[in-house]
């Protein structure tokens, strides 16, 4: 039987639980052999051929690895089965786990022998505020969209094969989508971290840590014990907060609503396709959001494009979501 053939006994299109669920640290103990990685490779490549979870039988298996000698990969294949390999039926195959980890391998995520890798260049693309030139680094796993005036424009995690022989002008775009799909997440009550259940909430002042963070990123590690949130000159902030992993981070709330279909079609009666790139957004990127209201918690954002004749003006609640919203001149606008 080929090994793209079932004749029932194998994986059908169903989730596939772990034999015997394993503690986390002793799951990633058994990862220390080559063999092991290998195994996941191989019932990694049969999972990506159709999404779902396929699976080899012992032989077939052992030959895709290129071990000879049975007992010897009955025992490492026996190691892995509990979190990251399952046998159903007569198969053996890689739980979500498993497969998640097999992708994190390929990107290079966990590969820290090549140190420090470094790209920047310059983009064809200036800053939705200040109109400067924009300029993209990644370095240790992290890309910076930076303006020379407004400092950090955009800053998310990719692994190394986000970067690899791909173009910064790419790799931006890709940072974008990877930015919008963690702030849909979590406006949707999940963590882009771990999943858990998470809550947001504005306003919302940023942590002494999170401030210091962002001191010693600009160069200003005498003053980052000084350093405050001024929310009458900055960006009026939502907070959120994971209950399962304690993740805590903070995003203008003029960012969780970027994508609201009202604000889509503000833009595009404005001749600006927005293809989920928060640089084409000013009223994303610059020092939004006024609090109107304390209780109940009301925030409006304001949404412009050069030279319109009217605003979009959002009314949100307390969890970042449009309440209201409304047409009016620019000049009448609250800056």
């Amino acid at each position: 039987m080929g090994t793209g053939e079932h004749d029932g006994s194998g994986t059908t299109d169903h989730s596939v639980p772990p034999d015997d669920p394993t503690p986390p640290a002793d799951a990633f103990e058994v990862l220390g052999h080559e063999i092991r990685l290998a195994t996941i490779e191989a019932l990694a490549e049969e999972r990506r051929e159709s999404w779902i979870p396929r699976g080899l039988r012992f032989s077939e298996l052992r030959d895709a690895v290129g071990v000879r000698d049975t007992g010897q990969f009955n025992y490492h294949l026996d190691q892995l089965r509990g979190s990251f390999v399952s046998k159903f039926g007569d198969e053996y195959v890689l739980t979500n786990a498993g497969f998640e980890l097999a992708g994190a391998l390929r990107a290079g995520t966990f590969d820290q022998t090549a140190g420090r890798t470094e790209r920047r260049g310059e983009l064809d693309r200036t800053c939705p505020v200040c109109d400067e030139p924009l300029e993209a680094v990644y370095e240790y796993g992290y890309l910076r969209v930076v303006c020379p005036d407004h400092d950090r424009i955009l800053t998310t995690t990719l692994p190394p094969a986000a970067v690899h022989d791909r173009d910064m002008s790419t790799v931006v775009d890709l940072a974008n989508a990877r930015v919008r799909d963690q702030v849909q997440r979590v406006r949707a009550g999940g963590c882009p971290h771990c999943w858990g259940e998470t809550t947001v909430t504005a306003p919302a002042e940023p942590s002494e840590a999170y401030l210091r963070a962002i001191a010693d990123e600009a160069g200003d590690c005498e003053d980052a014990a000084d350093d405050e949130h001024d929310p009458d000159e900055d960006a009026v902030l939502a907070e959120c907060s994971c209950e399962e992993c304690g993740m805590r981070f903070w995003l203008p709330v003029s960012v969780c609503v970027a994508h609201d279909p009202a604000v889509v079609a503000y833009y595009h009666e404005h001749g600006v396709e927005m293809d989920g790139d928060y640089l084409d957004m000013e009223h994303a990127t610059g020092s939004n959001g006024t609090v109107v209201a304390e209780d109940p918690v009301r925030l409006e954002v304001d949404v412009v494009v050069e030279d319109a004749a009217e605003a979009l003006v959002l009314t949100l609640d307390a969890n970042t979501e449009i309440v209201d919203y409304r047409r009016e001149p620019p000049a009448d606008r609250r800056t």
